[in-house]
């Protein structure tokens, strides 16, 4: 998996450069930046978490080649790519020069960046030297469990399997996810980190962390919905960005938002889990989840169904919840709610209070199957500015057949 960054003062021309990414395939993700490369030169080691570095820029003055040829020499695995509107001899041979390795023209031909980035890949293997698995948990309504689903499993995963994990917690209302796993205060918010972009690199990103244990970290949220609510998609595009070379999974709890935010999240993610109950409101609303999901371009194939506090007297429901989702769970949490309360008040993982209880149990084996599952290559979905459509053409969006 192939780790690129795009810079642009142009965010349309960014935009229409990730576009063209996306449609090329190939197993890599894409982070945009608007800015220079003097700009990137302030951001620390960031450059150390990419593969390839696209440069798009008017003019030779533009590109700043004095800063990109800083870059090459100090980034020796660093590939990178000129867009230009002048690809006449003299650009090439000053970029050339300056360390780039091709050069391609305005307007962007998908074929001839295609071949250059698979040029870039051919160079060597990812910086990151791992696939970094990215997995999002989302719901339809609210107190359905989604944050303690999500950061058990990233617990599990980090403790009995030694991965490096990363929980970003989305959740726009109250941000709670750290408080799940562990009793610390984050040293710093989500919406906090976005107000300092211009320091992220990866030292600040791991003084911003909570660290729960030497593999699993916490990004906090916002802890406030106003706040929330301030977080741009640009600023947490490379928060991400610069994360996702370091650990080996990476998992988002979206909560119930359909927003810019959740949407970066699920276009970067292998899988989405879709945390819903055995009742009659979740079906309806579940259904709906999975015809916005749909109308995004979501596959079916990257869904998984999870059926939390459930019990043997709703298999009525849960059949029904079958029949119309045409999904079988993935995964079925049992309902002990007296457990999952004593963990939550004492805000330690669910193992902690009962070793051999169903509920932690079926937390360890969705973990299981989320470590072995077989990793798909992830393609980049259309850009996110081009999905901003579809909280203005809500009508547009597509209707599946009800069974």
């Amino acid at each position: 998996m192939n780790n690129v960054l795009c810079i642009s003062k142009d965010a349309s021309r960014l935009s229409q450069l990730m576009r063209l990414i996306g449609e090329c395939g190939g197993k890599r993700r894409t982070t945009r930046t608007v800015g220079t490369p003097s700009q990137l030169a302030q951001r620390g080691d960031t450059l150390q978490s990419f593969d390839v570095l696209i440069v798009d820029a008017v003019s030779l003055e533009d590109t700043e080649l004095s800063v990109v040829a800083e870059f090459c020499h100090r980034y020796e695995h660093l590939t990178c790519i000129l867009l230009a509107d002048d690809a006449s001899s003299h650009t090439l041979i000053a970029a050339m020069r300056a360390g780039f390795r091709d050069v391609l023209s305005w307007p962007l031909d998908q074929g001839l960046l295609h071949e250059a980035l698979v040029r870039a890949e051919a160079k060597g293997p990812s910086q990151s030297g791992h696939d970094t698995h990215v997995i999002s948990f989302m719901s339809c309504k609210g107190g359905t469990g989604t944050t303690f689903i999500a950061s058990n499993v990233a617990h599990a995963i980090s403790t009995q399997w030694g991965k490096q994990v990363l929980l970003v917690d989305l959740n726009q209302l109250y941000g709670d996810a750290a408080y799940v796993v562990t009793s610390e205060t984050p040293a710093s918010t989500l919406p906090q980190i976005c107000e300092q972009i211009e320091r992220m690199d990866s030292a600040f990103l791991d003084a911003s962390l909570l660290h729960v244990s030497e593999t699993f970290h916490v990004l906090a949220g916002a802890g406030d919905p106003i706040k929330a609510a301030e977080i741009s998609s640009d600023r947490l595009e490379w928060i991400i960005g610069i994360a996702l070379a370091r650990y080996d999974l990476v998992i988002f709890d979206i909560g119930q938002a359909i927003n810019p935010l959740s949407i970066l999240a699920l276009d970067r993610s292998n899988e989405i889990h879709l945390v819903l109950q055995a009742t009659m409101p979740h079906l309806r609303a579940g259904r709906r989840l999975q015809e916005i999901l749909a109308s995004l371009s979501y596959p079916q194939e990257r869904m998984r169904l999870l059926l939390n506090r459930y019990h043997r007297r709703a298999q009525r429901e849960r059949a029904a919840l079958e029949e119309v989702l045409g999904m079988l769970p993935y995964q079925v949490l049992p309902d002990e709610s007296d457990i999952v309360a004593e963990a939550l008040n004492e805000g330690v993982p669910v193992s902690a209070i009962k070793r051999g209880a169903e509920v932690t149990r079926a937390i360890e084996q969705l973990a299981q199957r989320i470590v072995h599952q077989v990793q798909a290559p992830i393609h980049v979905h259309a850009c996110i500015a081009s999905k901003h459509a579809w909280f203005t053409k809500r009508s547009a969006t597509p209707k599946l057949k009800t069974t």
